[in-house]
């Protein structure tokens, strides 16, 4: 089994979506503090069941908020602007 150090989101064969250990760690969190942030709808994330996965553009498109911000972009804030589709990319 592959370990999350392997992965990268701008890898050719990342998945399509991350686990909450994987999301956890690509983002240098506690996986208690990632799980806290999706049960409060703070951060993306497709619920299925009682697991939760974290579509890789979510973390590619929040990637690219921060290095086009130039500066600390919070994530519920951000959450919240992508919703409202002020964020590019917004379905």
């Amino acid at each position: 089994m592959n370990t999350v150090s392997n992965f990268s989101p701008s890898q050719p064969s990342a998945p399509t979506f991350y686990n909450v250990a994987e999301t956890a760690e690509l983002l240098r969190l506690d996986q208690s503090t990632m799980y806290r942030h999706l049960r409060s709808g703070k951060f993306p994330a497709v619920k299925i069941g009682g697991r939760y996965v974290v579509p890789r553009v979510v973390v590619e498109r929040l990637i690219a908020e921060v290095l086009a911000a130039g500066r600390c972009v919070d994530v519920a804030d951000w959450s919240d602007a992508w919703r409202s589709g002020a964020v590019g990319g917004a379905a």
